[in-house]
């Protein structure tokens, strides 16, 4: 799944898998529930794709400090939303050292443990790159359209000694 398809939605507690889209409505999935629903397009939806976290240097992506927060956790959880404001700001920034701590506030920092740990249970971490995931969809074609050098060769040779079983009889 890419950060392009989850969707967090203003008002709607959880995050939504984007099904379709029409002029008037988003169609989405709720990803805890399987719920399916559909969204006015006059709310406030935010793709992760668009979503970014405040550093000093530069806004660094969501889905990357996600796969971030994945790696140094080695999949583990992360603290829980509700823990005290210094523990979530502390973790964070071991995480990501550069963290704007004047634009980033505790609720975005409960919103980033929240959905951390949601993804994670759904096993969605690491987002892979779309790069990546292209070239790991042409992979699999690849591999399933050909067979293998090794299983062409077999089954000549088992056709032929077939014909000359059927020829010696």
């Amino acid at each position: 799944m890419q950060p392009k398809d989850i969707l967090a939605i203003s008002g709607k507690p959880g995050l939504y898998k984007v099904l379709n889209t029409t002029q008037r409505a988003i169609v989405v999935e709720s990803m805890g529930e399987g719920k399916r629903s559909a969204v006015p397009s006059s709310a406030r939806v935010s793709s992760f794709e668009d979503i970014s976290i405040f550093t000093y240097d530069e806004d660094l992506p969501l889905s990357e400090v996600l796969n971030t927060l994945h790696a140094h956790l080695k999949g583990g959880d992360a603290p829980n939303s509700k823990e005290p404001h210094d523990t979530l700001r502390s973790f964070v920034t071991e995480v990501v050292p550069d963290l704007d701590q004047e634009r980033v506030y505790h609720s975005d920092l409960k919103k980033l443990c929240t959905w951390y740990n949601e993804l994670n249970k759904l096993n969605v971490l690491p987002f892979v790159s779309e790069e990546d995931a292209i070239e790991a969809d042409a992979e699999a074609v690849t591999t399933d359209e050909a067979p293998a050098e090794g299983e062409a060769k077999e089954v000549a040779v088992e056709e032929v000694s077939e014909d000359k079983a059927a020829s010696e009889e």
